[in-house]
């Protein structure tokens, strides 16, 4: 045997790596608002994300709409500079300031360099405690949201995650309803309406801000007081529902939603999820993973995709709230094949719940999983997204360092019961947008 064709032994592998988790500074400014300050001193940016829970879960029942138009509003002219203006110093500073809604929280974020951090906390906190609602601004941003809504009616995935949503929470929950509202409540909220939403959410108690980057911790906070001084008080709290049944009512069942001359049918199978705090949430991530965690290497991308090749992607996803989220499967394919691939996606779902995972595909699984986590925390805007979710849902703050340990402690047997009580065919509802769906 020539010595070339002499095999080395494979290297050993060893446990993926922990992740770097900073060690923020907590702390409360004088006026209520947390803050979490992670120093990340060798990149030259700031990130500060302030998270205010004023989502649409907070916004009048009559008036689905308000809380997102208040958030596009924040940055369309304040008390001191019209929109244009504020615009422009933005710019000059080299910075990025914009807002966005969600179900749970409404969140103002800016991306400053060091040398500009003093003036862009300025900015953030004139747009959150001092926006001026200009007419002209309301009625704008009011007609481009409705023009936004008629584009999306226009996509039949938007459609499907719509209707999939109702389906799974209901029309009286809030993650029943889009964030962004309806075009009959956006159309008929007025402009003192959208001030009065303003005046009694954007409050500071209750409120954090998450700061990441390339600051000094002493004049951080120095910079904050000093911009949030004036902003007090507390906002009403948010009334969600009460937990009712752990199913969706249509369970079990499909409902089609027809769409003439489609080339394909876009396929959500969903139901209910778990909640954010319990620890179930990473055993459930684990067996999230192993069914449609990845496009390629999970089950229903391996099928659908990899073997039939019927779609480009099936993916699978719990979401996480204030109240307890959802779960949901997605995929777009040819209408030819839509009911086999429905079939094919539940035929995988059911094989979970019913047979063991092998460990080996469960090993593989703990694995990605923890060897991704360094990568989520290795800009500020990874880091502030990160600490923020510890902030908004109330976990521990040593949640992240605990994680790896966790996610490798998940066995076969935590994952058939997730997958029995989560993804079982009987406890999910299924939607299906496309041509000749029956």
């Amino acid at each position: 045997m020539p010595p070339s064709a002499v095999f080395l032994p494979a290297p050993s592998i060893g446990a993926p790596p922990a992740p770097r988790v900073p060690r923020p500074e907590r702390y409360t400014l004088s006026n209520g608002l947390r803050v979490i300050a992670a120093r990340m001193g060798e990149i030259p940016q700031v990130v500060l994300r302030l998270a205010i829970p004023a989502g649409s879960a907070a916004e009048p029942r009559e008036r689905p709409g308000t809380a997102a138009l208040v958030g596009h509003l924040l940055t369309e002219g304040t008390e001191l500079q019209t929109a244009q203006q504020l615009n422009a110093r933005v710019d000059y500073l080299g910075a990025l300031l914009h807002a966005n809604v969600g179900h749970d929280y409404a969140e103002a974020e800016a991306v400053l360099l060091h040398e500009t951090l003093e003036e862009g906390i300025q900015l953030l906190a004139e747009i959150i405690t001092r926006p001026s609602f200009p007419d002209a601004e309301v009625e704008r941003i009011r007609n481009e949201s409705l023009d936004a809504l008629v584009a999306r009616e226009d996509e039949p995935g938007n459609v499907a995650d719509d209707r999939v949503s109702l389906e799974v929470f209901g029309a009286d929950h809030p993650y029943g309803r889009p964030s962004f509202g309806t075009a009959e409540g956006i159309a008929a909220v007025t402009r003192d309406e959208l001030v009065d939403f303003h005046a009694r959410h954007y409050r500071p108690a209750g409120a954090y801000l998450v700061a990441a980057g390339d600051f000094e911790p002493g004049a951080l906070r120095e910079m904050l007081e000093a911009a949030f001084a004036g902003w007090t008080g507390e906002a009403p709290p948010v009334a969600y529902p009460a937990e009712s049944a752990d199913t969706p009512a249509a369970a079990g069942r499909l409902v089609a939603v027809p769409w003439d001359d489609a080339a394909q049918s876009e396929i959500r199978i969903a139901g209910r999820g778990i909640d954010r705090r319990s620890p179930d949430w990473v055993r459930g991530a684990v067996a999230n993973y192993i069914l449609g965690g990845s496009t390629i290497t999970g089950r229903l991308g391996a099928n659908l995709r990899e073997e039939k090749g019927w779609t480009y992607g099936a993916n699978s996803a719990f979401s996480a709230g204030i109240a307890r989220g959802g779960w949901t499967a997605h995929t777009a394919v040819d209408v030819e094949v839509t009911a086999g691939a429905v079939e094919e996606m539940l035929r995988e779902m059911r094989r979970m719940a019913e047979e063991p995972v092998d460990e080996g595909e469960l090993r593989r699984a703990r694995d990605a999983m923890v060897l991704s986590l360094p990568r989520a925390f290795e800009t500020p805007g990874q880091v502030a997204s990160r600490l923020g979710t510890l902030e908004a849902y109330g976990l521990p703050h040593d949640y992240w360092d605990r994680y790896p340990a966790a996610v490798q402690a998940v066995t076969a047997e935590d994952v058939q019961r997730i997958a029995r009580e989560r993804f079982h065919p009987d406890r999910v509802v299924r939607v299906v947008v496309g041509d000749g769906v029956v």
